[in-house]
């Protein structure tokens, strides 16, 4: 079951996103949904539920998105 992410959470979704849209042509979803879990790592959110939200709102601005296979997460 996919969870809304917190307030917080999803600011630095949004945030990390759109400054990627200068660096890269298309972005890496699970790449950068890993990059956010580690700032909150302590929350325990499921790597899903990021990735979701990252390739949502990337969708949303316009930006191509890559969908790469999950790695098995190691903390």
């Amino acid at each position: 079951m996919l969870i809304k992410l917190s307030e917080d959470m999803q600011h630095a979704v949004e945030t990390t996103v759109r400054s990627k849209i200068d660096e890269v042509a298309v972005l890496d979803v699970n790449a950068t949904a890993e990059e956010i879990r580690r700032i909150f790592a302590e929350r325990n959110v499921a790597l899903e539920d990021i990735a979701t939200s990252v390739a949502r709102f990337a969708t949303q601005c316009g930006y191509p998105v890559e969908l790469v296979a999950f790695a098995p997460q190691r903390d």
